[in-house]
């Protein structure tokens, strides 16, 4: 944003110079009046030639902070999109895991009594600590 507002206070203050260089210019000239238009025309077409120079460079500018802000968020959306994934994947193992665990409950109930069945919750913090000790 500082980057904008320095631009445009120097384009202002650039054009204030030249008017002013081209008033005084005109007042002080120990010419006659057509060599000072003559010398005007080609200050004019100098100052033109600058302000042209320094809007180009504004666009390369612009362009530039633009490609960089495009290739920023690609690389944030990538980033979201792995992570998306991971957490995804996480949940469909954690997922699998539980419905083995009812399918074995739910077949053999008499062989797992003295095991402790989990409910979603519970499974899901032993999952975690087991996680976490594994780190």
């Amino acid at each position: 944003m500082s980057e904008r507002s320095g631009f445009g206070s120097f384009f202002v203050g650039f054009l204030a110079g030249a008017v002013a260089g081209a008033i005084a210019t005109v007042l002080y000239a120990p010419n006659s009046g057509e060599e000072t238009r003559n010398t005007l025309k080609g200050k004019t077409e100098e100052i033109i030639g600058k302000a042209n120079v320094s809007v180009d460079d504004a666009y390369k500018q612009a362009e530039t902070a633009a490609r960089e802000a495009r290739d920023r968020f690609e690389t944030l959306a990538n980033t979201t999109r792995q992570r998306a994934e991971d957490i995804t994947r996480r949940g469909q193992v954690i997922l699998e895991e539980h419905i083995g665990n009812f399918k074995k409950a739910a077949e053999a109930p008499e062989e797992k009594e003295s095991e402790e069945i989990l409910m979603p919750n519970e499974a899901e913090e032993e999952t975690a600590e087991a996680e976490e000790t594994a780190e």
